[in-house]
């Protein structure tokens, strides 16, 4: 590229005026990230309760809108400048040969560069999140809520009877297995009064829930009720769920009392036994647990698609406006407009069931914010098609929004 030094000096010039006066200069560019990471969790997430997924916790929700936040900033304030850019940079476009192109590019790079100061944030936060902070696991207790408090539902079970599926259940699901060991007493005999088959529970890696099974036996011999009881050990690759004041749902011991009663058809066939992991639909991508991988080697490559068609756009509107000086207020409105269009605060598939898809399927921004996300959050390659899409769109809005520029740059003194 023609004039690198001019362009780093804009740059440079323009992230020390970005932060002049200031005490704390460029730590604001990591602050901002960790103020909205307490804001959007508070607001959307314990308020509003949003969330992607059922197997989701609190932090990642808020990492999600983070993440999704901090492209959007960038590209933002990078649209809203380049718009105004000859305007704001008139006297130097009159008055000399002055190589107007490069001014979308350096409010690009400068913004882009802080963008990038703060990604670390992000990436610290699902660092500890995945790998210093594990989820807690608890049973599920059933039961029902009267006059605001959880009340235990505690039906006994019958000898020969249903089987009984105990419910274990972590905050949020973990990027590997979590293997949970149970722990068995109580006066009723295993093997003899009641099945189960297994010594430990697996809660599979993306999961949350998992359903050990409890199978009681019929036997001749009249006696008194029994008790079963399980308690969780320590897990592996997660942490036991201390329940506080008002947590009856959880627990990490079960107890039932078995009946002495008369046998009972067996309502379920003999091959559930063992764990009942959760099934999902086919093709349902809509949880990965947070973590840390390789793919994070595809952020270059995030970084161009975003800067060449942020410059390609920057392109476009910065001509506009020096036809028509209202560009630079519609832009505004637009920026709005296309900030809650895009699933930043909402999961994609909120959208969809609304019967308006189609809007995800022609939002540029939507495919790198998604991208964005499967890199930094959960270590996935990004999805080849979406990256298909926005490698055509970005060369289609550079490469038409640099001749569309060109074409009209002799005009801007004139225009100015």
């Amino acid at each position: 590229m023609q004039h690198r030094g001019l362009l780093r000096d804009f740059v440079v010039r323009d992230l020390k005026a970005r932060y002049v006066g200031s005490a704390m200069g460029f730590f604001w560019s990591v602050l901002f990230p960790i103020v909205n990471l307490a804001v959007y969790m508070f607001v959307f997430r314990l308020v509003l309760n949003a969330r992607w997924s059922d197997r989701q916790g609190a932090y990642e929700v808020a990492l999600i809108m983070l993440a999704g936040i901090v492209v959007w900033a960038s590209f933002a304030e990078t649209l809203s400048r380049t718009t105004n850019c000859l305007v704001d940079n008139a006297n130097l476009i009159k008055k000399v040969v002055f190589p107007a192109e490069i001014l979308p590019w350096y409010l690009t790079t400068s913004s882009m560069i802080n963008m990038t100061i703060g990604l670390p944030v992000v990436l610290g936060c699902v660092a500890v999140f995945a790998f210093f902070m594990p989820p807690k696991t608890f049973i599920n207790v059933p039961g029902y809520v009267e006059n605001d408090e959880w009340v235990v539902d505690e039906t006994p079970l019958a000898e020969n009877h249903v089987p009984y599926q105990m419910r274990m259940q972590l905050t949020r699901g973990m990027w590997r297995d979590v293997i949970i060991p149970l722990r068995v007493s109580g006066s009723a005999i295993r093997g003899e009064d009641y099945l189960l088959s297994v010594d430990e529970a697996v809660i599979r890696r993306g999961d949350n829930t998992v359903s050990v099974v409890i199978t009681p036996l019929r036997d001749e011999v009249q006696e008194e009720d029994e008790s079963i009881i399980i308690e969780l050990g320590p897990p592996e690759g997660a942490e036991l769920y201390v329940p506080g004041e008002g947590d009856g749902w959880a627990a990490s011991r079960w107890e039932c009392t078995l009946l002495d009663a008369p046998p009972a058809p067996t309502l379920l066939p003999d091959k559930v036994q063992g764990l009942i992991h959760p099934q999902y639909a086919a093709g349902d991508n809509s949880y990965h647990p947070l973590t840390l991988g390789l793919a994070l080697l595809a952020l270059p490559l995030l970084f161009c698609l975003q800067a060449f068609f942020t410059v390609g756009l920057g392109y476009i509107l910065s001509t506009l406006n020096l036809f028509l000086r209202d560009t630079f207020h519609l832009v505004g409105v637009g920026i709005t407009v296309w900030m809650f269009a895009t699933p930043i605060f909402y999961p994609g598939f909120m959208v969809e069931n609304q019967g308006f898809g189609w809007m995800l399927q022609i939002n540029p921004m939507h495919w790198l914010i998604e991208s964005y996300r499967s890199v930094l959050l959960f270590g996935l390659w990004p999805d080849p098609l979406l990256l298909v899409r926005l490698t055509l769109v970005t060369a289609g809005v550079f490469i038409l929004g640099g001749r569309f520029f060109m074409s009209q740059k002799s005009k801007f003194p004139d225009l100015l």
